[in-house]
């Protein structure tokens, strides 16, 4: 049974040992091709027949060789042996010879002249694709998608596209997407076993057979852990702002290799560059951003997160969001209520006034501040709604114009109210007291009596004249009236 050895043709001629002058070694044997073509494809099944000349010498082996450097050896009795194989590439190409190995008389291995050679030519594959990446430096975050992209030049055959991966065949969990003269390979999350790399090739339809071109450039993937998702921090720590008051946010990332691009969100939606008076700056070394609004617009309640980009070989990755902050925007503080006590306002000097000032909003603690002609007259801090400034007895500079107002403690800040409305104190003109008033009365009229009665008593004394009465029979009128007594 013949059994057909492949030996590098050096070695092979180490183990044959050849006897006698060129011109006694065997006769060339004839080398024929099957089948002749001007130009052989990739993947063509090519045969060489190797038929040695009439001899009395046994036939031991036949030798086929070619000039790429390979070379087989077949052992084998018959005066003819055809070696057959397949086209892999342009190494198959070139010159190709054949020799045969006979037993001499002496029992010696002989090997014969070399045969003419037959010359064939292999089209070379088609030329290498291009193959791209979303990413222009290879290096990914992990879960990041991975887009590869591959192009066949030309676009005048149908063509087949291959991905490979350190060689293999592309990965499972791999999309691929196909146009004549290009391909897509998605792998929507990448991982950390995507790193390696990454090559691809296209076969191209020849003759109705497929032929492979010669495989792409490497392209090589670093798949990195992802970021952390940030930090987001506000100040007032409370999350609670009054209207108009400053509201700061601070997003921090745990990364400190990268460049980043901060994002700042309020129910979902992106906060632009001057929204809401919003100020956003970068801070020094750059892994932290600040978002200042000065004066807080009350419909800027809501949900608050953050979010950053990485730049990771030239692609901008996202990070998680940060934990949602629920901040609420509240209304100043509402004008607080002066009132009197007399509520006219009017006041006698020495009695007592009372001004209570009332403040109206659900703070557990207050600062409340009494004014005169807008001059402070009193402050008073307390946990109560409400503060009063009392004047024990009332003087002449009393009289003017009363207001307060308060401070309400708000996530550790003091918010000043609007002035209430202002109150007029007067003071009342001065008058004697009822006791006094009866007593000057009574005294008065004992005066006039007294007088009176003085009067009667030198009217008497003058004229000496007695009150008798007087009878039925008198005549009044002789008697002058002033003198009655």
């Amino acid at each position: 049974m013949e059994s057909p050895y492949f030996l590098p043709l050096l070695a092979s001629l180490q183990i044959f040992f050849l006897c006698g002058s060129p011109a006694d070694l065997p006769a060339p044997p004839k080398l024929s091709v099957s089948p002749e073509k001007m130009e052989y494809l990739i993947g063509d099944t090519v045969s060489f027949q190797c038929v040695a000349p009439t001899s009395k010498d046994k036939i031991q082996s036949f030798q086929f060789s070619g000039t790429a450097g390979w070379a087989v050896d077949i052992r084998t009795s018959r005066k003819a042996y055809t070696y057959t194989f397949n086209i892999t590439g342009p190494k198959d190409g070139g010159s190709h010879t054949c020799r045969y190995t006979v037993i001499n008389r002496l029992l010696r291995s002989v090997q014969s002249k070399e045969s003419k050679a037959i010359i064939i030519s292999v089209k070379d594959p088609p030329p290498p694709p291009t193959l791209s990446l979303n990413t222009s430096r290879g290096v990914v975050s992990e879960g990041y998608p991975l887009l590869f992209v591959c192009t066949a030049p030309g676009n005048t055959v149908e063509h087949r596209f291959h991905f490979y991966k350190e060689g293999a065949e592309v990965i499972p969990g791999s999309e691929v997407k196909s146009s004549e003269t290009s391909a897509q390979l998605c792998i929507p999350q990448s991982s950390q076993n995507h790193t390696g790399n990454f090559t691809c090739a296209y076969e191209e339809k020849v003759e109705e057979r497929w032929i492979l071109s010669f495989v792409s450039s490497v392209v090589t993937v670093f798949v990195k852990e992802p970021p952390f998702a940030p930090e987001l921090r506000v100040d007032p720590s409370s999350a609670v702002v009054t209207e108009g008051y400053p509201l700061r946010f601070t997003c921090i990332a745990f990364r400190d290799d990268s460049r980043l691009r901060f994002h700042f969100y309020r129910d979902g939606v992106e906060i632009s560059p001057g929204q809401g008076g919003s100020e956003i700056t970068a801070m020094n070394p750059g892994n932290f951003t600040e978002l200042l609004l000065p004066q807080t617009p009350r419909r800027f309640s809501g949900k608050f997160t953050c979010g950053f980009e990485e730049d990771v070989g030239g692609t901008w990755v996202p990070s998680p969001q940060s934990k949602v902050l629920e901040v609420t925007v509240k209304d100043p503080p509402a004008q607080p209520e002066l009132i009197l006590n007399p509520p006219s306002g009017e006041v006698r000097e020495g009695d007592p006034l009372l001004i209570t000032c009332v403040a109206y909003g659900i703070s557990s603690e207050w600062k409340f501040y009494f004014y005169k002609d807008g001059t402070e007259q009193f402050s008073e801090a307390c946990t109560r709604n409400h503060s009063f400034f009392s004047i024990p007895a009332a003087e002449p500079t009393v009289t003017g114009q009363f207001t307060c107002r308060y401070e309400e403690r708000v996530s550790g800040k003091w918010i000043p109210s609007p002035l209430s409305q202002a109150m007029m104190v007067t003071m009342q003109a001065s008058s004697l007291p009822i006791p006094l008033v009866t007593g000057c009365a009574a005294a008065a009229a004992v005066i006039v009596l007294v007088l009176l009665l003085a009067v009667c008593i030198c009217q008497r004394r003058r004229g000496r004249v007695h009150w008798k009465g007087l009878h039925n029979k008198d005549d009044t009128s002789a008697y002058p009236l002033a003198l009655v007594s």
